[in-house]
């Protein structure tokens, strides 16, 4: 891109070569002329040098910009993976706790040993299972509040509302007992005592 310097060389040059043309081919003049000749020939030379020269600047800058504006975008959508992954863990962590205190919230959520045989328990209820003085003779009546499935032959399944006559009750949580003219074993826990009833009343609850 031509200066203004460069204009003014021209316009000089110019103006030397119509005085040169008025002097009919004087030698010191012709020899000016052929100096800015010359000196505009070197000034066009630089001029188009440091026009490339810009050229490719500006190219290098513009490449330079491209490739920073690339590494920010990079490393923004690095930056929202690692978000997201950390979204995901800690909502698997909320569900592994969620599911492991829904777990131990459940009455089956502490496995109970297996129930005892018959033979283990000998008449009357164990003195911690409940208040007051039980003799071997007297039964109570259970409501049962927590569903229970039978997992063997020995056990009693239980449904929320069935009202259960419990005869025994283990050291290990479980108690033996009938219900609509079955018996077995079940969780202790799965009842709530409703009403002390003899032996002999038994069937008249039933």
């Amino acid at each position: 891109m031509p200066t203004f310097f460069g204009i003014n060389q021209a316009i000089e040059v110019s103006r030397r070569q119509a005085k040169l043309r008025e002097s009919n081919g004087n030698p010191e003049s012709a020899s000016r002329l052929e100096a800015a000749e010359a000196k505009l020939k070197d000034l066009k030379s630089n001029m188009t040098t440091l026009g490339k020269e810009a050229s490719a600047a500006m190219t290098a800058v513009e490449a330079q910009q491209q490739r920073l504006t690339l590494q920010r975008l990079v490393a923004m959508v690095e930056a929202q993976r690692h978000y997201h992954q950390r979204v995901l863990q800690i909502l698997d962590q909320l569900e592994m706790m969620s599911e492991r205190q829904r777990i131990e919230a459940s009455p089956s959520y502490n496995p109970m040993p297996p129930p005892p045989a018959y033979t283990e328990v000998n008449g009357g209820l164990a003195s911690q299972s409940y208040d007051g003085s039980i003799d071997g003779k007297t039964y109570f009546l259970a409501e049962v509040v927590h569903p229970y499935e039978a997992e063997s032959d020995i056990e009693l399944t239980l449904s929320v509302g069935d009202y259960v006559v419990v005869r025994k009750v283990s050291n290990n949580g479980w108690a033996e007992g009938e219900c609509k003219g079955n018996a077995g074993w079940f969780p202790f826990g799965y009842v709530e005592r409703r009403e002390r009833i003899l032996a002999t009343k038994v069937a008249e609850v039933f």
